[in-house]
This record gives structure tokens, C-alpha cells and sequence, in this order.
């Protein structure tokens, strides 16, 4: 398989394999069999060089041989995520077409690197959900592979009019790009990008999470970064101690130029600073969603209208069992913008996002909720 690999970076005009996770399905003395996930990542030699993305798993029947240290690879079976686990040529084909979005904004950026998203799905992909959508509902049932992904955080005191979740957080950035000029850097775009606003027990205020899949590019790399994330001044002097740099960046009090916020008129009252800043990567578990197409911004007032809609429509009609947040035991719900990109570079991680004009009546936005599975 790596030599395979090795010819096949002669045509792609990029090619990386991410290895995200790895486990022991059976083990003896001497012989074993491991399951390790991955996503590949290639961009294809055509005029607009589409982005294309493999999700799926190997099992690996290995040897152990301890007198001299080696271990033997006997046998490997790839499995792609979905109803067709050997169908490569459909998996590719269906990313090749130009975008519409991706076409008309084509100065913006290159062409977007698309979380999968699996719509034909198995009776084992439904067993537990015990659910059947009905003829008649105009929600799309979708299952999500297990990604790798960066997970930005705040909890913000300033409400609706706020507008903190149509934006990434300042501190959710790990580096950033050069756009123009002689050392112009390459950067892949993903989308969509995730927004989830929850009640925090106990506390005014509601917790935004941002929630980016990271692209093989920059998953690839051994270490991922983390952003620095400055407290007060006060903070600094008793902060000695940076415990878990690797896996998690937080912080209490927010610096001078972490705030999400946009300008202000003069007549308009200063937002609260937001508290609680975080940011860490993670494993995203697979899961069973169902959404709606939605023109408009997180933060709406239609929205909440629309997630009752939602609910009414797979749970009380058509009887999927919803995921409860383990804390709030309340329904977990979501929304995707479409109309964003998050911009990573190989070697500094996400740096830069792009929100894109788009109409209305394209409805390209999405609530949804999150399913048993």
C-alpha cells in the first residue's frame, strides 16, 4: 500500500494521510489485529482543482516477533466509511464537479475541502435510533463519520444582538496566513463550520462552541498547535503552570484583542467581554443528525422557531430518539454554516476564515439536531 501511495503523489496534485486513531481488536502471543482510522486528503488535477476526501478505516493482521524486535505486517483491509465500503470510484467522483458557490466566489479561495456526510444509510447505522422518516418530512437524515476536529469555546453574557456565534473567535486561531506578495502561502479551506448555544448551569450566559474539522494537511503533523491565549494582568502573576499545552488552551479572563466583537457604533453600549475562553482538538464520535436548509445567520430569531419544527418533525412525528447533552439533559442541537471557510496551513494550523455572500433563496445554511446512533 505505500508503494501504491508513493506513484499515486505523481498525479494528485497533493496527497496526505492523516492517521487519527488506532485499536487492538484481537491480540494473542504472538499475532494481532488492529483497526486504525484515517482520512485522505488529495487535490485533483483538474481545472479547479477539486478537493476530495476519504474517510474509513484498515484492519491490520500483524505478527509480533520479539526475538528480534519487528512486527510483521500479514495481511490489510480497507474500508471506506458508508453502504459501499469498496467503492473508491464513487466516493471520488461525487467531490470532482465544480461547486456552484465555490465557482462564483472562486477569487475568494480554492475550492473547499467538504466534511462527509453519508445520506444513504444502512439498517445498521438506524438500529438503535428506532425512527423512519416519513414521506412527507423535509428534514435530511445524514450520519458523520468519526473526524478529527478543533473546538473553540466562550461563554458570552451578551445575548442575541450580541452576534458573538457568526464568527470564529479570535482565539480559536493558531497562526496566520500570508494572502499576498511573494511569500504567498498555500492554505486548504473547509466547510461547513458548526455552531452549537447551550445554557451554562448555574451562570448567565450561554456557551458557544465552534466546532472545524481539521483537514489531513495539517492532522498529518505530529504535534498540532494550540493558540495562545493571554489572561489579565493580574491572572499572569499567579498563572505558573501551563498544564495540558498539547491537548487543551484556556483561559478565565480574555487579553485586549481576543474579543470576537465587531465594532460599535457610538451610541451603542460596549459588549461584555466574554468569560471562559477555551480551545482544544478532539476526536468527533460518528454520528446521526438530522437538519433543515436555512438561509440565515446562528443567532436569528427564526432559528428557534425552526429547531421546534425540527424537533416536532423527527421526534414527536417520526420517532427518532435525540441525544441529550450529558449536562443540560436537554436535546443537542446545531448549526452548520455553509457559507464559511476555515483556512489551515500545513505548518501553523488554522489561520484564517472566509464568509461568503450568498442568496437568500439558496437556503444553504443548516439547523439540526443531533440523533441517537
Amino acid at each position: 500500500p505505500l508503494m501504491e501511495m508513493k506513484a499515486s503523489k505523481d498525479f494528485y496534485n497533493k496527497l496526505d494521510v492523516a492517521i487519527l486513531s488506532a485499536k487492538t481488536i484481537e491480540s494473542t502471543a504472538d499475532t494481532g489485529v488492529v483497526e486504525v482510522r484515517w482520512d485522505v486528503g488529495a487535490v485533483w488535477p483538474n481545472p479547479w482543482e477539486s478537493r476530495v476526501l476519504l474517510t474509513g478505516t484498515s484492519l491490520l493482521n500483524v505478527r509480533d516477533d520479539k526475538d528480534n524486535n519487528i512486527i510483521t505486517l500479514l495481511k490489510q483491509v480497507d474500508k471506506l466509511d458508508g453502504n459501499k465500503p469498496s467503492d473508491i470510484v464513487g466516493s471520488l467522483t461525487s467531490q470532482l464537479s465544480p461547486r456552484f458557490w465555490d465557482v462564483y466566489h472562486i477569487g475568494m479561495s480554492p475550492s473547499a475541502e467538504r466534511d462527509p456526510r453519508l445520506t444513504n444509510l444502512s439498517p445498521s447505522q438506524l438500529s438503535t435510533s428506532r425512527g423512519n422518516k416519513g414521506l412527507l418530512s423535509s428534514y435530511t437524515l445524514s450520519h458523520l463519520p468519526p473526524r478529527l476536529v478543533t473546538e473553540p469555546s466562550l461563554v458570552d453574557t451578551n445575548g442575541r444582538f450580541g452576534r458573538t456565534a457568526q464568527a470564529l473567535p479570535n482565539h480559536g486561531f493558531t497562526t496566520a496566513i500570508k494572502t499576498m506578495g511573494p511569500n504567498k502561502e498555500e492554505f486548504v479551506p473547509v466547510s461547513p463550520i458548526e455552531v452549537s448555544i447551550s445554557k451554562v448551569d448555574g451562570q448567565d450566559g450561554s456557551l458557544i462552541k465552534w466546532t472545524v474539522p481539521v483537514p489531513p494537511e495539517f492532522a498529518s503533523k505530529a504535534v498540532l498547535p494550540l493558540p495562545v491565549i493571554e489572561e489579565g494582568e493580574d491572572d499572569e502573576e499567579d498563572n505558573t503552570s501551563n498544564d495540558d499545552a498539547l491537548a487543551t488552551s484556556s483561559a478565565n479572563t480574555p487579553s485586549k484583542t481576543s474579543s470576537p466583537y465587531s465594532s460599535r457604533g457610538p451610541n451603542t453600549p460596549a459588549p461584555e467581554d466574554p468569560q471562559s475562553l477555551k480551545c482544544n482538538y478532539s476526536l468527533r464520535p460518528p454520528r446521526l443528525v438530522a437538519t433543515l436548509s436555512y438561509a440565515g445567520n446562528p443567532q436569528d430569531e427564526e432559528v428557534t422557531e425552526l429547531r421546534r419544527q425540527l424537533y416536532q418533525q423527527v421526534v414527536e412525528n417520526d420517532g427518532f430518539k435525540p441525544k441529550l447533552d450529558p449536562e443540560t439533559k436537554r436535546p443537542v442541537f446545531f448549526f452548520w454554516m455553509n457559507d464559511a471557510k476555515a483556512c489551515f496551513t500545513r505548518a501553523g494550523g488554522l489561520g484564517m476564515a472566509v464568509y461568503e455572500w450568498r442568496a437568500d433563496w439558496a437556503k444553504t445554511n443548516e439547523i439540526g439536531i443531533e440523533l441517537e446512533c
